[in-house]
C-alpha cells in the first residue's frame, strides 16, 4: 500500500473504547503511514471492522467471534488484566452464515 510505513496486524479501532475519538484516531493512523487490520471479536465489532476497511483505504478486517463472548457475563480487571477495560459479554452464538457474507468483502483478511 503506497505511502504506508507499517502496519498493525491487531487493531481494535472498532470496539466501543474509539467511539468518540475513532476518526480521528483513523486519520492520525493514515497521515502517519500506519495501515490498521481491525480484528472484530463478535458480529457487530466484526461487521464495524468490515465497515472501516470500505471506508478507509489503510484498514483491512478479520471477522470473528472471540471465546470469550460466546459466556454471559461481565468480565473485569481481575480477568483480562491490569489496565483492561471491564466489559459485558451477551454470550453470543456464533452463526456461521454471518461471517461468511462477511468474509467474501475484498478487504477482508481473516
Amino acid at each position: 500500500m503506497e505511502g504506508m510505513n507499517c502496519i498493525d496486524t491487531h487493531a481494535h479501532p472498532n470496539l466501543s473504547a474509539f467511539n468518540e475519538d475513532r476518526e480521528a484516531v483513523l486519520k492520525k493512523m493514515q497521515t502517519e503511514g500506519v495501515a490498521a487490520i481491525n480484528v472484530g471479536t463478535k458480529e457487530s465489532t466484526s461487521q464495524l471492522a468490515v465497515n472501516l476497511a470500505a471506508t478507509y483505504e489503510h484498514c483491512y478486517a478479520i471477522v470473528g467471534l472471540h471465546p470469550i463472548q460466546t459466556t454471559p457475563g461481565q468480565h473485569d480487571e481481575e480477568e483480562i488484566g491490569e489496565g483492561g477495560k471491564a466489559f459485558r459479554s451477551k454470550g453470543e452464538v456464533f452463526n456461521p452464515d454471518f461471517y461468511r457474507q462477511l468474509a467474501v468483502e475484498p478487504k477482508v483478511v481473516g
